[in-house]
């Protein structure tokens, strides 16, 4: 069994408030802050990581490079971390580990002057996030009854989401502030400023303090009992995971392969406003000559991240009432519509519209995901079926943003430019259909309430 806090009864609280209540316990509320403070720390600077790259002389394949680490990295340390996780019976050390090495490497990332520097820090960044991933799922899991995992993990996601769009508008305000100070600054001949570059500097020292404030509070407020003495538990994986389970990671993979990276919807998005991103010299010298950058692009990801917190939580609580799968399944739909959208749209108001309706689809996805894998494995295998689902998600990533790019390629023309967005997106949303019937098919999602 899980180590954290022991689970509530299993009935149900009456009325709205006795539910949330019985969703929300201490683990539940402060991993949720946790997760508040690190996402508006790693989203005040996220999105400028493609434009700190242009300013260091880096171009777009160093983007896709980054990217690919990102999912990639995270996989494969997430799995590993899962499994010990269920081996030591010890989240917690495992949760803090993770946030603390994150933390660590943002304020570093401000010393470096070459793209290759910035792509091994960012991969260092995200074995934090693997290390701490599957354990705080595994905690947030143990903390509360079975009936209330949708609810549960839909805060977390609201709580991640919430955090992140804070973080987004932050970053936007710090950048429109200290681009022009900081060019004064260079013009009067400071031995401190020098180039544009310097403004993403300070950003990710400043960064590193809500970061700092996480790591604290998961030492400090996170409870988790003392595991008993026990005999070592050997896993079998026929009784531990239920069938549907390996049935939910293939579909997972099927689902992932057309989920690329959010960054080429907001290249897709650049191109509807105007601004063809190529991260090229000729963009790299009007930077850094000019000390701006088009703050529309990362104003889209602070509407996404509104979305995502204000459906999310609605989304958890429609999954625990019609059934988590069923709801998994409509959130794929939402993907499917969206993803064909942005192949055929055309004006920029477009570009706005879908960036809140892709925040539907993580309100009805994000948390109800992670609580399908609950119910469909034992409580002391928990942490390893987070692994293993993120691990498969990573997988997949790491072909599903190349694949994309090469689609894209592939298929635009001079003639037809538009022709590798169509096929490119139109292939993501095909690989969400696909994902969703399957899902119905055969995990049994139609008719199963609470599977």
């Amino acid at each position: 069994m899980s180590q954290s806090e022991p689970s509530p009864p299993s009935s149900a609280p009456s009325g709205f408030v006795g539910q949330l209540k019985a969703s929300l316990p201490r683990n539940v509320i402060v991993l949720g802050i946790v997760s508040f403070l690190t996402d508006a720390s790693t989203d005040m600077m996220y999105w400028t990581v493609p434009f700190f790259i242009a300013l260091l002389g880096g171009g777009f394949l160093w983007v896709g490079i980054i990217e690919g680490l990102r999912d990639g990295i995270t996989s494969f340390v997430t799995i590993v971390s899962g499994f010990v996780s269920d081996r030591i019976g010890k989240r917690k050390a495992l949760v803090g580990l993770g946030y603390g090495l994150s933390t660590v490497v943002k304020p570093i990332l401000a010393l470096a002057f070459l793209p290759w520097q910035v792509a091994g820090l960012l991969g260092l960044e995200r074995v934090g996030k693997g290390v701490r991933g599957a354990p705080r799922d595994a905690l947030v899991a143990g903390s509360v009854a079975p009936g209330h995992y949708g609810k549960a993990f839909s805060f977390h996601r609201m709580m991640d989401h919430g955090g992140a769009a804070l973080g987004q508008i932050v970053g936007v305000l710090l950048v429109i502030f200290l681009f022009p100070y900081f060019r004064d600054l260079a013009k009067a001949g400071s031995r401190w400023v020098t180039d544009a570059s310097d403004v993403f500097r300070a950003m990710y020292l400043v960064s590193a303090v809500p970061a700092a404030l996480a790591v604290l509070a998961v030492v400090f407020f996170v409870r988790e009992k003392a595991a008993p003495i026990r005999k070592k538990v050997e896993i079998n994986f026929r009784a531990a995971y239920d069938r549907r389970f390996w049935l939910l990671l293939v579909v997972l993979l099927i689902f992932t392969l057309g989920n690329s990276s959010d960054m080429f919807l907001l290249l897709r998005a650049g191109q509807l406003l105007g601004y063809p991103l190529d991260f090229g010299p000729q963009e790299h010298e009007a930077m850094a000559r000019q000390w701006n950058f088009p703050w529309q692009l990362p104003a889209m990801f602070f509407i996404l991240s509104m979305a995502k917190m204000l459906f999310t939580l609605p989304g958890g609580f429609i999954a625990d009432r019609i059934g988590r799968a069923r709801t998994l399944a409509l959130g794929w739909a939402v993907y499917a519509v969206v993803y064909l959208a942005f192949a055929f749209a055309t004006e920029a108001w477009q570009a706005w519209v879908l960036f809140v309706a892709y925040g539907l689809f993580y309100g009805f996805t994000e948390g109800v995901q992670k609580a399908v894998i609950a119910d469909f494995v034992r409580p002391e295998v928990r942490g390893a079926a987070y692994g293993m689902a993120y691990f498969c998600e990573g997988i997949a990533k790491l072909v599903a943003s190349p694949l994309f790019g090469l689609l894209y390629f592939l298929f635009a023309t001079s003639e037809h430019p538009e022709s590798g967005a169509h096929v490119a997106f139109g292939f993501g949303a095909a690989c969400a259909a696909l994902a969703c019937i399957l899902l119905v098919v055969l995990v049994g999602a139609v008719g199963r309430k609470r599977a």
